[in-house]
């Protein structure tokens, strides 16, 4: 029984396994490794980039480089300097940067739920930045671009239509929001909204 045991030990296929899961989990801690220093990388530069947020002097986006590795703190880092530029009342500049954002999380294969939800947010500044511009032909493309059929697309976008005086178009978007399931006071808020033809 013993002699067959070290047979099967001395045999090439078994040494060969052995050799290969040996390789493979040292692969496997270097590359856990190495991509936890990256991370680290990644996450001092995403610190030193939001310590020179906290200063009084105005943004320049010239001097940031946002090129990550990881396109989670490239979003955070461009919204959080958005936000700041809406502070500064730098009101282009943050539609640039929440633009860039919306693309980055439309082509991006995070999950489809969290997607959803940020689409949905960065839509909604974009429009909002469109309607404080007073630029019809961004937030009419945007809307246009963005079938994304939920009450708060259609919410905003009446909304923004209504600003344009477009009430037509407004009226049509009100309408899809509130044919949604969603509760009464939703609905009567909405309906406050609509104007009047």
């Amino acid at each position: 029984m013993v002699d067959r045991i070290l047979d099967f030990i001395k045999n090439k296929y078994f040494i060969g396994a052995v050799v290969a899961i040996f390789l493979g989990l040292l692969i496997n801690s270097i590359a856990s490794y190495a991509q936890g220093k990256a991370n680290e990388e990644e996450f001092k530069k995403f610190q030193e980039i939001n310590n020179s947020l906290s200063s009084e002097n105005p943004i320049n986006l010239e001097d940031v480089d946002f090129e990550f590795d990881s396109i989670g703190f490239e979003i955070i880092t461009k919204s959080v300097f958005a936000k700041k530029a809406l502070d500064e009342e730098n009101l282009s500049e943050a539609s640039m940067l929440f633009e860039d954002v919306f693309n980055m999380v439309k082509e991006s294969s995070i999950s489809r739920d969290t997607k959803e939800v940020l689409l949905e947010q960065y839509y909604e500044n974009l429009i909002r930045l469109s309607m404080e511009l007073e630029n019809f032909n961004m937030g009419d493309n945007l809307i246009k671009a963005n079938k994304l059929d939920t009450v708060r697309y259609h919410d905003v976008a009446g909304d923004f239509y209504k600003h344009f005086q477009e009430n037509e178009i407004a009226i049509y978007h009100y309408d899809q929001a509130m044919s949604f399931d969603i509760d009464d006071s939703q609905k009567n808020l909405i309906k406050l909204k609509k104007p009047i033809n």
